[in-house]
């Protein structure tokens, strides 16, 4: 990039989206460095991934404004107010031709976030968004950028269908291209993935109308034979340290220091033999598929949440990655009533299980928690 800058030639910057990783903290620690970083790379434009939306709607919003992040999504709204959750489109100005650059996201990529209370979003069709939009931005621009957060092949099909679309650069692919490719009246341009690749393209665009007369494509593999710039290498190193202090905090905030060595967790089946319907109650409840709920949104390595969506987690001999530990997912009959091995029958332990119940369901996590009203749904 150092390079490129260095060339005294005017440079646009654009990502197709998908700068964010995983949904967990860790990533989302790291993703925090990412967009800090970018920020002094001064990008033009960022379209928008589903994966930018993996630590939720705030997050992406507080990472735009802090950075300076230019962000830009026209497909993507707030299901409750209509409104689009990013700009419509942005105009680059360089060398005197203005670039308008728009951005769509594929609605089949499902949109999964770590907030508990985002608003629900829609995708809207990006063709038929498209053709009323680029018109539009035609009025204020000399050359039509897309960011088509959308796969090779659909790309391709947009291009197609929506005519006045002079440069594709395509998100959510697996493979770069090497080579100039033109569709209809448009160039397509990718380079994939995770950082491993940059793609130059060098644009003759005709001063007098904006058309794009000619480009020339260079797929940069950063598999480290380049030059390391000995400030970022810094600031790598930084956050590789920050990032360890941080994972170790994690884990020490939720310490296994509650019950005894010499105690056990029996697990759910152990109960099923003497307590039938108690079982059947709890195999239909939402507390049996309390881990799928982590996993499915990436969670399952949190200690925040394992702590509430596993049995024991902060117990002597309780939830651990490793067997026989691991079978201790979800919220089992012991997560409420303690070790099995402890079992009595003087009412303690249904005193104990109703005790319980507040120190998951917090008004941070369960604000609507009334014990009556959520009794009945495991009520046995």
């Amino acid at each position: 990039m150092d390079s490129l800058w260095n060339e005294d030639k005017p440079v646009l910057q654009v990502d197709a989206g998908d700068m964010f990783g995983r949904r967990n903290k860790n990533d989302r620690f790291q993703a925090e460095f990412l967009c800090d970083v970018c920020g002094d790379f001064g990008v033009d434009a960022i379209g928008l991934g589903e994966m930018d939306l993996n630590y939720g709607l705030d997050f992406l919003r507080k990472m735009i404004d802090e950075n300076g992040l230019p962000f830009t999504n026209a497909n993507v709204r707030d299901l409750a107010t209509g409104e689009l959750i990013l700009p419509e489109y942005l105009i680059v100005e360089k060398n005197g031709i203005r670039f308008g650059i728009i951005s769509v996201l594929d609605p089949l990529y499902k949109i999964v976030t770590m907030a508990a209370k985002d608003p629900e979003l829609e995708v809207n069709d990006p063709v038929t968004v498209l053709r009323e939009l680029v018109p539009r931005v035609r009025e204020e621009a000399d050359t039509i950028l897309l960011l088509a957060h959308v796969g090779d092949r659909n790309a391709e099909e947009l291009v197609k269908e929506v005519k006045g679309i002079d440069m594709c650069v395509i998100g959510h692919s697996f493979r770069s291209l090497n080579t100039e490719r033109i569709i209809e009246d448009s160039a397509l341009m990718c380079a994939t993935r995770e950082g491993q690749f940059i793609g130059k393209a060098d644009l003759f665009v005709d001063d007098g109308d904006g058309q794009l007369m000619a480009f020339d494509i260079e797929i940069v593999d950063m598999d480290g034979s380049k030059d390391e710039s000995e400030e970022v290498l810094a600031r790598v190193a930084k956050f590789k340290k920050d990032l360890q202090e941080f994972q170790q905090a994690k884990r020490a905030a939720f310490p296994r220091d509650l019950g005894s060595d010499k105690e056990s967790f029996l697990v759910d089946r152990s109960c099923m033999g003497c307590h039938e319907d108690a079982w059947q109650v709890y195999a239909q409840s939402a507390h049996r598929k309390a881990f799928a709920t982590l996993r499915n949104k990436g969670q399952q390595n949190e200690p925040e949440c394992l702590s509430c969506h596993t049995t024991g987690y902060r117990y002597k001999n309780g939830y651990a990655d490793e067997r026989p530990f691991n079978y201790l997912i979800n919220v089992q009959c012991e997560a409420c009533h303690g070790y099995g091995t402890e079992h009595n029958r003087d009412g303690k332990w249904a005193q104990q299980a109703k005790d319980s119940c507040v120190i998951c369901h917090d008004k941070e996590n369960s604000p609507d928690f009334d014990y009556a009203t959520y009794w009945e749904k495991i009520k046995h």
